[in-house]
C-alpha cells in the first residue's frame, strides 16, 4: 500500500486494486460518475466493494497483446494458443488456464496479426516527429497523488523521461481523427488524458506536458494516427473531472452513494432526431390508404 504521493513502479494488478492511501479517483470511476451514478461508482471500485471482481481477465484481446508488444516490448507473458478459433475444449482450457496464471493468451493466427501491427506502429512512429521521444520513453509508471482533499492514481502507457510529452496507445477500428474523436467522447479519453496531465503536474512542479495518443487500426493496413486534444476539449475535460471530484469528494465524505433520482424524468428528443424529419413527410388522407 503506497503512503504518500508519488510516482510508482508496480505490477498492472496492483494498480487496479487502488494501492493508494485512501479509495482513489481514476478516469473508469470519474467516467461512471458523470455518466450513471455514485452507486454505481462504489459498485464497481474495488476499495469500497468487497465482493468487486474485476472482468479485465475476460477482455483480453488483439489490443491488449499488441499493447505489450509495443510499450514493453515483451513477449514473455504470451501464450500462443495452436487453434482456428476459441470454440474447441481444448482451446478454451488452455486459454483459461494461461489467464489464470497471469499470462496473455493469443489465437496463433490472431499472433501473427499482432506481429504485423506492431512493425506498422514501430515505422509509422519512427516516420513521426515523435521518433525519438519514443524511443527514449518510459513504460508504465503510476502516479498517485493528493489533490484537494481527493487521492487519485493515473497510469499513462509512457512518458519522456522529463515528462514533457506523454503517450497513450490505443487500438481501435478505424484511426480517422474523426472516428476517433467519437470513440474519444464515448470511451472519457478525455478524462484520461486530463487526469495524467493533472497528475504530471502536480507531482512534477513543471506545468502541463503535451498529451499524445498514438492509435492504429486493428485490421490491415493497421494504419495509425497521432491525435492530440485541442485546448478547449481540455478545458471540458478539466471541468467534467472538477465535477467528477466533487462528487466522489462528497460520497466518501458523507458515506452515502445515491442511485438515479427517484423524481419522474422527462426526455427531450436529441437534435439529430428531428433533423428534417418535418420536410420530409407530406400530409396523408386516410382515405388514401384504403
Amino acid at each position: 500500500m503506497v503512503t504518500e504521493s508519488g510516482i510508482y513502479t508496480m505490477p498492472l494488478h496492483e494498480y487496479v486494486n487502488d494501492p493508494a492511501p485512501q479509495p482513489s479517483l481514476n478516469t473508469g470511476t470519474a467516467h461512471v460518475l458523470l455518466t450513471q451514478s455514485p452507486q454505481h461508482a462504489w459498485t464497481s471500485h474495488p476499495r469500497l466493494n468487497k465482493s468487486h471482481i474485476s472482468d479485465r481477465s475476460s477482455r483480453l484481446d488483439l489490443g491488449t497483446i499488441a499493447h505489450a508488444m509495443f510499450l514493453e516490448r515483451d513477449e514473455s507473458r504470451i501464450v500462443v494458443i495452436e487453434a482456428e478459433d476459441w470454440r474447441t475444449k481444448d482451446a478454451k482450457t488452455k486459454r483459461d488456464e494461461a489467464r489464470a496464471n497471469g499470462l496473455l493468451p493469443i489465437l496463433a493466427k490472431d499472433f501473427d496479426s499482432a506481429k504485423l501491427m506492431i512493425t506498422e506502429a514501430r515505422l509509422a512512429v519512427a516516420q513521426s516527429q515523435f521518433h525519438t521521444d519514443f524511443r527514449e520513453a518510459i513504460p508504465e509508471e503510476t502516479l498517485i497523488w493528493e489533490q484537494d482533499g481527493v487521492w487519485h492514481r493515473s497510469r499513462p502507457d509512457a512518458h519522456t523521461p522529463d515528462w514533457k510529452i506523454v503517450f497513450d496507445y490505443k487500438t481501435t477500428q478505424s484511426a480517422h481523427p474523426a472516428a476517433f474523436m467519437r470513440t474519444a467522447h464515448q470511451q472519457a479519453y478525455d478524462l484520461q488524458a486530463e487526469l495524467a496531465l493533472q497528475g504530471v503536474e502536480h507531482l512534477t512542479k513543471q506545468g502541463y506536458p503535451t498529451f499524445v495518443f498514438i492509435v492504429q487500426e486493428i485490421e490491415e493496413p493497421y494504419a495509425v494516427s497521432f491525435i492530440s486534444l485541442s485546448p478547449q476539449w481540455h478545458d471540458l475535460a478539466r471541468q467534467k473531472l472538477r465535477m467528477a471530484r466533487s462528487i466522489w469528494k462528497g460520497c466518501l465524505r458523507k458515506k452515502v452513494w445515491p442511485s438515479y433520482t427517484p423524481d419522474l424524468a422527462y426526455i427531450e428528443p436529441p437534435a439529430y432526431a428531428s433533423l428534417g424529419w418535418d420536410d420530409s413527410l407530406t400530409p396523408i388522407d386516410a382515405e388514401d390508404l384504403v
